[in-house]
């Protein structure tokens, strides 16, 4: 149900730009030896009895400036940021002109939130050394990371004036570009890195990413398995391939299985502690506390699904904290603050640290509402913090962890048997749908539908791009042709890129279709301008194999039916599950032909489509995807019965 948009690695600052690092001249000989002998363990990556080298040099001499610079490199590394802080100003006051030291105080201020420091710092480095690329790329990123792109853009310019082949920069400028909507000037500038840098792991996987982004999935499939066989430890790049595979039908479902169950084994297995015994007190009746993980507890898909869930659980039986995993906050933020009783952020802190908090807070279901999508921790819940641990929400399929017991989805996305199979957790299947839809923002729907006004039919689709391949592109062209003088809208971000613009408008032109009858639509960021782009819409048509989860229950709440035809998975049977649990089944298809005929026969029909516009949201209102209560208690129902299920199996253990 993510958008699948954000799963981007971006090049990091240069981890040692000092010259410190290779040609440092300490003026005591006896520091000047043992500072060699460091350099020499730090640069054959023998980090910790580096680190041991340099302390020993400044135990001799605390302010020397090459140590302090070079154990801060290391510190900084680790998330130890205010010890590294203080290396940085040791070294400082005693060589204020170096400009590379300016440089890496600079990273770590951006990585501490001190962005005015951090620039401040740069432009120091800067104007001591004009010609240091690498402080005009460091200088690069934090102004992007303010929000100054054209700034930012010109840093990079000028870091890639210095250094035409520095693959760090290209990398940035091309996410730069990325977020801009220019995807084929990203791909560009990917392309370049990986020409500069044929290793270059983020090169790799932010070319997959955008390519995957503009609708070719073949290709980002591609570049994301030729990244993981020169970097298979990359457990992101990995992940983004998990979710590639999902695109396109041509991945059977077995297959897709085996891929999660490899990544399982490659990243998340080796991290579960074997035999751990938590301390949870067993008694299978007493108060709970539930953790959400999450990078999205802000205004985000994500969280019109889980506050609903969030705000409503009894509290008399259930105690609910929720872990952020990404530093966006904004106002929905503020309110799920106020809905739960501990509030963590995980921001800079790594997963044993988060293991340990997540323990300390004495968690008993730790719920993951991201699975394989941006900025998600599988790999703290491989550590296994909780004693029962839980995937919902955010991703349409296993994670492939055998750390994480249970997975919440329902009897028609996910009937009995062949799914189970296919699920490295137990299925939890929730009576009346896993879903429970909260909108951004109130706003009404249009009494009617559009084509009274317009004299034609308007089909939709608001879904990302990546979910519109040809396969999708070929029906809905079948459709337009049966349903004579009818429009079709598609609206995602990824449209305000010119190159994806052309070629999916060439791709429905070569199906047939005049290209004035489709209209291409970029992303309209006020969350009403967004919902009343549906009253233009008279019928909306579900993609396949990956369904909409949002974009469908955003059409229906506008008074939107939506057309969905049924797959052999979860991620294409989405679709079917919404629709049947708001008591729409008649507009689930069970094959293609059964989707076209469905979509022509309800844009014959207006004076159905008028009654479906006039009594939707009275639909939406009484059905199980805006029964918060109810919703909560049903997932409650199954915490319960997955403590007592845990907790018999402790006893069960402890009696053999």
């Amino acid at each position: 149900m993510k958008k699948p948009s954000r799963k981007q690695a971006k090049a990091r600052h240069p981890a040692s730009p000092a010259p410190s690092l290779r040609h440092a001249a300490p003026a005591a000989a006896a520091a000047d030896a043992g500072f060699a002998r460091a350099l020499t363990l730090h640069r054959e990556g023998r980090t910790a009895e580096a680190e041991a080298g340099y302390r020993a040099v400044l135990a001799a001499d605390p302010g020397h400036p090459n140590a302090n610079n070079n154990l801060a490199i290391i510190l900084r590394a680790r998330g130890d940021w205010e010890e590294a802080l203080g290396c940085y100003r040791r070294a400082l006051a005693r060589n204020a002109a170096d400009p590379f030291v300016h440089s890496n105080h600079g990273c770590l201020l951006l990585d501490m939130g001190r962005s005015a420091e951090a620039e401040e710092a740069l432009r120091t480095a800067i104007r001591l050394k004009p010609d240091y690329a690498e402080a005009h790329f460091n200088l690069a990123n934090i102004l992007r990371n303010r929000g100054d792109r054209e700034g930012a853009r010109a840093a990079y310019g000028e870091a890639l004036r210095l250094k035409p082949d520095m693959a760090a920069a290209l990398c940035n400028l091309g996410d730069l570009h990325k977020g801009a909507v220019e995807l084929a000037r990203a791909v560009e500038c990917f392309v370049a890195a990986l020409k500069a840098d044929p290793k270059s792991a983020e090169a790799w996987n932010n070319l997959g990413e955008t390519l995957k982004e503009m609708g070719r999935i073949e290709e980002a499939i591609g570049v994301f398995q030729k990244g993981l066989e020169a970097h298979p430890t990359h457990a992101l790049m990995h992940s983004n391939l998990l979710l590639a595979l999902h695109y396109t039908p041509a991945v059977p479902p077995q297959t897709i299985f085996k891929a999660h169950v490899a990544w399982a084994q490659r990243h998340a297995d080796p991290l579960l502690p074997a035999g751990k015994r938590h301390a949870n007190p067993r008694d299978p009746e007493r108060r709970l506390r539930v953790g959400y993980v999450s990078p999205d507890f802000c205004a985000h898909s994500v969280a019109f699904f889980a506050e609903p869930l969030i705000r409503e659980h009894d509290r008399k039986q259930f105690e609910v904290f929720c872990y952020h995993a990404a530093a966006r906050s904004d106002v929905v933020t503020e309110r799920l603050k106020g809905l739960a009783e501990g509030w963590r952020s995980l921001v800079g802190v790594d997963d044993a640290r988060a293991a340990a908090l997540i323990e300390q807070d004495g968690i008993d279901i730790l719920v993951d509402l991201t699975g394989h999508t941006a900025n998600n921790r599988l790999t703290l819940f491989a550590r296994k913090p909780a004693p029962v641990q839980a995937t919902w929400l955010g991703y349409p399929d296993t994670t492939g962890m055998r750390a994480i017991d249970w997975r919440f989805s329902d009897a028609v996305a996910e009937p009995p048997g062949e799914a189970d199979r296919l699920s490295a957790e137990r299925i939890v299947r929730l009576p009346h749908g896993f879903h429970s839809y909260r909108p951004p923002v109130d706003v009404a729907p249009p009494a009617e539908p559009p084509l009274l006004a317009n004299g034609h039919v308007t089909f939709g689709s608001f879904n990302n791009t990546s979910k519109v391949t040809g396969d999708v592109v070929r029906v809905w062209s079948e459709i337009l042709k049966r349903v004579p003088n009818s429009r079709l809208i598609v609206k995602s971000a990824q449209m305000g890129d010119e190159e994806t613009r052309r070629r999916y408008l060439n791709t429905f032109v070569q199906f047939g279709i005049d290209a004035g009858r489709v209209e291409l639509l970029a992303r309209i960021d006020a969350a009403d301008g967004h919902l009343r782009a549906y009253d233009r819409i008279d019928i909306g048509l579900d993609p396949f194999p990956y369904n909409g989860t949002t974009t469908t229950c955003e059409a229906l709440w506008m008074g939107v039916p939506v057309v969905t035809v049924t797959g052999a998975s979860h991620v294409a049977r989405v679709g079917a599950s919404l629709l049947t649990h708001c008591g729409l089944s008649e507009l689930v298809a069970s094959d293609e032909a059964g989707y076209i005929a469905t979509a022509v026969a309800l844009a014959g029909d207006p004076e159905r489509l008028s009654g479906l516009r006039r009594t939707m949201r009275d639909r939406l209102n009484a059905a199980p995807l805006t029964d918060y209560k109810g919703f909560a208690r049903g997932v409650e129902t199954a915490y319960r019965a997955m403590w007592r299920d845990w907790v018999a199996r402790g006893a069960s253990q402890s009696s053999t």
